[in-house]
């Protein structure tokens, strides 16, 4: 009996590479290559076996881009977004171009057929997927609003949910599950918020009710929501993505922390740092800044111990921080000290506040933690800028053209300061 031998498709990987060698037209190279990465994915199980276009049966105006994705289905049965993957290419370049990544650009608006042109995306062992686009300027006649995820039932507090809608054109095409052109608006008696792309976050520890109104234009859609804390099971304070129950800081140092929750009978995690509110419970020793709700900032100020503490629907985690070193304050200072200063009409002006040490570190800049006043004043009107960073600022700015003079008060620590600005 003949021996039978086998080889491991290694070894035909191998072969087909060195095939390639010495080729002669470019065609051939081209197409030799091609078969290694086939004959690589088959090895792997990652072949694609079927495509799917998503974020498509969208109508753009000429000018307008939009993104499309796709997910494939691999020969183990995996699936994967192959937006980079594909081939892309449209029915109809002169209405419609699309990227090597899916970006759609509306080129010319197309009365025939309401818009309609076809995007194909094709894997490179020729399995394709096709997606549908409108380009048009047709006017809008009606928004079918709706929630998006969950699809059904009460959204989790705490947890982002996503709203979306169907929008339908003066020649019958629609548009699904988009928030094209769309802006949004809420009753006035939800905790609530949303942003543009749809996201709708909420915070109370009741169940609540939140009206939502899209708008495009003069055409309108009303979608009631009911969010419930019921499903919440706990809150963690991150830093650097660890769950912490302490926090160690030496003076001067800051230190960015993230928030995420977990639902009951669910493993997986979720952001929360858009819907929790958070404080600490002696700000002598440490500052916070959380008017970026993504990059909540600690700012460590005096040796000593206190409390972060972090809430949403009605769950509540608190972080000890620990603040290390030495902080004897000798004196306050705003800017170089030299007062009066000179503001121009209508212009503006910043303030720093710094703190002075006889210990290491010898100052500090403690703008946006110090309590400002501007007495009374209604010539000038005042912000913080850059929240959050050593570049922390008070920023006057004159209201008119008037001349005028303002005191402005600062107070940290118990310590006060005081400059004049004349407005001349």
């Amino acid at each position: 009996m003949a021996k039978l031998h086998t080889f491991p498709k290694s070894s035909v990987i191998a072969a087909l590479l060195t095939s390639i060698v010495g080729c002669g037209s470019d065609s051939e190279s081209a197409d030799l290559v091609k078969a290694v990465t086939l004959e690589k994915l088959r090895t792997e199980g990652t072949i694609i076996e079927s495509v799917t276009i998503e974020n498509d049966q969208t109508r753009l105006r000429a000018g307008e881009k939009h993104q499309l994705s796709a997910t494939g289905i691999d020969s183990n049965g995996e699936t994967r977004n192959v937006t980079n993957e594909l081939t892309w290419s449209s029915s109809n370049t002169d209405i419609a171009t699309v990227s090597n990544s899916g970006l759609v650009t509306a080129v010319a608006n197309l009365s025939a057929n309401q818009g309609i042109i076809t995007i194909t995306g094709t894997t490179i062992n020729d399995i394709s997927g096709d997606g549908e686009m409108s380009i048009s300027d047709e006017a809008v006649t009606s928004i079918q609003l709706k929630q998006a995820s969950p699809e059904t039932g009460n959204i989790n507090t705490c947890i982002s949910a996503s709203i979306n809608g169907d929008v339908t054109y003066a020649d019958g095409y629609t548009s699904l599950n988009t928030v094209k052109d769309m802006s949004f608006e809420l009753d006035d008696t939800t905790t609530a918020s949303i942003a543009s792309d749809g996201t709708l976050y909420t915070s109370s520890s009741e169940i609540e009710t939140t009206s939502i109104t899209a708008n495009i234009g003069d055409v309108t859609d009303q979608l009631v929501v009911t969010a419930d804390p019921i499903n919440l099971e706990s809150i963690d304070v991150l830093v650097n993505g660890d769950s912490k129950d302490i926090i160690t800081l030496n003076v001067g140092s800051r230190l960015q922390v993230n928030a995420q929750a977990s639902l009951v009978n669910d493993e997986s995690t979720f952001d929360i740092n858009p819907t929790i509110s958070w404080s600490v419970s002696d700000t002598t020793h440490v500052g916070i800044t959380t008017e970026d709700s993504e990059n909540v900032t600690l700012f460590a100020l005096k040796p000593g111990v206190t409390q972060l503490i972090g809430s949403c629907g009605g769950k509540q985690q608190a972080v000890a921080v620990e603040v290390t070193g030495s902080a004897t304050l000798d004196s306050v200072q705003i800017n170089d000290g030299e007062s009066p200063l000179t503001l121009t009409p209508l212009q503006t002006i910043d303030l720093t506040l710094t703190a002075n040490y006889s210990t290491s570190p010898s100052s500090l800049n403690v703008t946006e933690f110090t309590d400002w006043s501007l007495n009374g004043s209604d010539v000038v009107s005042a912000e913080i800028i850059n929240a959050g960073t050593n570049q922390a600022v008070y920023r006057i700015t004159s209201n008119s053209n008037s001349n005028g003079t303002v005191i402005v008060s600062a107070t940290y620590d118990e310590v006060i300061t005081n400059i004049q600005i004349n407005i001349e």
